[in-house]
């Protein structure tokens, strides 16, 4: 007889609805042969007597939907019989499997997934971001093209070495040989381009050729009359050079916050508002952004502010984007390659949306009027997509007006005292609001920082919100007074009670010089 013992245990690790033997099956990640047969189970409380354990034969797919276990119980598979093969196995969700999953993720992350953003870094240094699409050619210039197939599924970080035209092939091992010190110097050595044997024929005719970028840096250097006399620390200097001239070699980097903030700021900073990373953490530390919360961000830096923002909530939280056109430009949240889970995480209006209520009352009567029966196939289609996109922006929409926000975050190129007027009554009391901004002359006629500081950068205005309650008494003013001797006292409503302080100075000037003592 084929026979199962379920536990369940004081420490519920997992909670699940309406319990059952497929379903834990599946939630785990096992998924159960097909000739499992439970023809009797039996069900054990450990905080009961044995006399009180209760047997039964549940259906086979339903074991506990009748059974005297509640919902949400945590239930451990310590035994399980399959056809006379006794398999004692752990089925629960466990530490080990908790790490393996855990590990797995980071595996997939660390992998070059198709139709992801990949940031290649070129001999010369630069960066090309390229979205991967199968059965594609990706071109990096005089550098040479590969097939996008030959680094999907591979791993982030290695680099790759085009050879023969169009293919690759993973450089393995990049030796780095220890400097010797020596005597030699770049007294006697004159720059003279004579120097060189190997015209720029010469080269262009071994790329040609399909020589690889290695060996044409060898024949390089091998014709050069006066390498030898150079430093090593000249020779490695040469070396760079021509790698970076010469060298096919490339390395695909996964986009993160930092590499997409360098991207940006070395090729267009006035993209990002000329924001520096140290400023964007700052922001994000000020504003305490954390997982399940919800906040609200006016960004203005292609979605930097805001990539940063989802990073940090992973997926738990809402984020709501307020964007000044129709559509939002926030293209670095694309070149992050944040998954579904992510993504869903941000919700965006545009000021339009959110200053002004006609248009939202007349779409929902245009909506109302319309009978679904009777549209057209393509035009049901588009009917219902231009729903569900109204519907969206309704929940949006409600999702701004029910405030109690977690914090704001303002890094907009208008003026912040407007934005911060309309947005400030959405903001739970006690939570922070972060304002960036890169006005360049903060005291007028008295900052000059187009001398005194970097290019880069701006200030940051952090705050709390304080909300007052209204029904509550307004405090009577606290003040100090000067008595007719000139010290000083104070009201009965002050800080410190009905206490005073008074000198001890008489007419005749007895206790001179003593402190004043409170009374």
């Amino acid at each position: 007889m084929s026979s199962l013992w379920f536990f369940p245990t004081v420490k519920k690790k997992l909670k699940v609805k309406n319990p059952s033997f497929v379903l834990r099956f599946v939630d785990w990640n096992y998924t159960p042969p097909q000739n499992v047969c439970a023809s009797m189970c039996r069900a054990v409380d450990p905080t009961l007597p044995t006399s009180e354990s209760k047997e039964y034969t549940p259906n086979r797919l339903d074991i506990f939907e009748n059974g005297w276990m509640e919902d949400s119980t945590t239930i451990f598979v310590q035994e399980v019989v399959l056809d006379n093969h006794n398999i004692n196995e752990n089925i629960s969700p466990n530490k080990n499997t908790i790490k393996a999953n855990s590990e797995q993720e980071e595996e997939d992350d660390e992998l070059i997934r198709e139709n992801q953003y990949v940031f290649i870094q070129m001999p010369s240094g630069n960066i090309k971001v390229v979205k991967l699409q199968k059965d594609t050619t990706v071109s990096l210039g005089k550098f040479g093209t590969f097939h996008s197939n030959d680094i999907i599924d591979r791993h982030f970080g290695h680099s790759y070495e085009i050879y023969e035209g169009d293919k690759v092939k993973v450089i393995k091992n990049i030796a780095y040989t220890k400097v010797d010190e020596t005597d030699a110097n770049n007294r006697d050595i004159m720059d003279d381009p004579s120097k060189q044997k190997l015209s720029y024929t010469d080269i262009e005719n071994l790329k040609k050729e399909g020589m690889e970028g290695q060996e044409i840096i060898k024949k390089v250097v091998e014709s050069h009359s006066s390498f030898e006399q150079k430093t090593e620390y000249s020779k490695a200097k040469y070396i760079k050079r021509k790698e970076a001239k010469f060298s096919r070699i490339f390395t695909p980097l996964r986009p993160t916050l930092y590499s997409v903030w360098e991207y940006f700021f070395r090729k267009n900073p006035g993209k990002i508002r000329e924001m520096r990373i140290d400023t964007l953490s700052q922001i994000l530390s000020l504003t305490n952004v954390h997982a399940n919360i919800k906040i609200l961000v006016v960004d203005d830096t292609q979605g930097l502010v805001i990539s940063g923002v989802m990073e940090r909530l992973g997926g738990h939280g809402t984020v709501l984007g307020i964007h000044d056109n129709e559509n939002h430009n926030y293209d670095i949240v694309r070149y992050m390659n944040f998954s579904a889970k992510v993504n869903d995480s941000l919700r965006v209006l545009s000021w339009q949306q959110v200053l002004d209520k006609d248009d939202e009352d007349d779409e929902e009567i245009s909506f109302d009027e319309i009978d679904e029966t009777t549209l057209s196939e393509n035009d049901r289609k588009g009917y219902l997509r231009r729903k569900a996109a109204h519907d969206k922006l309704k929940e949006t929409k409600q999702l701004l007006l029910n405030g109690e926000f977690d914090g704001l975050i303002i890094a907009s190129q208008y003026q912040p005292e407007s934005i911060l007027e309309t947005l400030v009554q959405y903001v739970a009391g006690s939570r922070p609001i972060v304002i960036y901004h890169i006005n360049k002359e903060v005291l007028p006629g008295r900052t000059h920082p187009e001398m005194s500081t970097t290019g880069g950068g701006g200030y940051i205005l952090s705050t709390i919100r304080i909300i007052i309650d209204q029904s509550l008494p307004s405090p009577k003013p606290s003040y100090m007074k000067l008595n007719h001797s000139g010290s000083s006292s104070s009201s009965s409503n002050n800080l410190i009670g009905s206490s005073s302080f008074t000198n001890n100075i008489n007419d005749n000037n007895e206790g001179a010089g003593k402190r004043p003592r409170l009374e």
